[in-house]
């Protein structure tokens, strides 16, 4: 019963430590694959790719509509029906971005601008918080 009692700034300290001590041994253990830029892929396929997915999800998905579901409690079944599919068909989209700014030579900017193509999507799909959409995040 030799233990010191700390005081919550000492906790505090003692707890971060901790946790950047798991975060090295995570990162340690589950490094994520940087490829140099001289083995980077052309962008320009994958960015036509990208766009035809976005496309086709505007064609299949209607933003509009989208955003009219607020209330998830209130909602008739067809809403629920029609969220779904979307936010499932965002899952691939977001992929590619995400391939697109760690294995192309995309510019920072081009990268943004499909972002931003993105996040309309993204936002239309809306996240559930408390059984209602939030469409700003």
């Amino acid at each position: 019963m030799n233990e010191k009692i700390l005081t919550p700034q000492e906790l505090k300290q003692k707890q971060e430590q901790e946790d950047a001590e798991r975060l090295a041994d995570y990162l340690a253990r589950h490094p994520d694959p940087v490829i140099s830029p001289e083995n980077l892929r052309e962008a320009g396929l994958e960015i036509t790719k990208f766009e035809n997915m976005v496309a086709l999800f505007e064609s299949t998905h209607s933003l509009t509509e989208l955003h009219s579901i607020i209330d998830l409690t209130a909602v008739e079944a067809s809403k629920h029906a029609m969220r779904e599919p979307a936010r499932v068909a965002l899952i691939p989209i977001v992929a590619m971005l995400n391939t697109l700014k760690k294995e192309t030579n995309i510019s920072p900017e081009k990268h943004e601008e499909l972002k931003a193509k993105y996040k309309r999507l993204s936002r239309a799909v809306g996240m559930i918080n408390k059984n209602k959409v939030d469409h700003n995040r």
